[in-house]
């Protein structure tokens, strides 16, 4: 994507882009001022992330990330946004969740929800 000097910076792009931006470590590694990647690191961006209203996934690439690369992308998301929420849905599993999923879904709704959960079970 581009260099950020801050996650507020970073909270600014997914909300231009419409609630979703694809971000490397490197991106978010720079925008909090760190040089290096290591654990503490990937604990401290998961923090400031959430502390601005914005998800991530695939978890595992800082939530249990043993050699994490600059390289490696995450899909950072606005939770208060629509596409956040359908995004929780399927990532946090509920019954308003899938009332939500199924709202969008329409007749389909299931097929796809079972679709979605079993692509990010892989």
């Amino acid at each position: 994507m581009g260099t950020f000097d801050s996650i507020k910076d970073v909270r600014a792009a997914v909300d231009e882009n419409g609630g979703l931006l694809t971000v490397t470590l490197q991106d978010l590694r720079e925008a909090l001022g760190y040089a290096k990647l290591g654990a503490r690191v990937l604990a401290t961006i998961s923090t400031e992330l959430s502390g601005h209203g914005l998800g991530y996934f695939p978890a595992d690439v800082l939530d249990d990330n043993p050699v994490p690369r600059r390289y490696d992308e995450l899909r950072v998301f606005a939770k208060n946004e629509p596409i956040g929420e359908l995004i929780n849905a399927v990532l946090e599993p509920s019954e308003r969740g899938d009332e939500k999923l199924l709202e969008v879904g329409g007749d389909n709704a299931s097929v796809i929800l079972d679709q979605i959960r079993t692509i990010l079970e892989t």
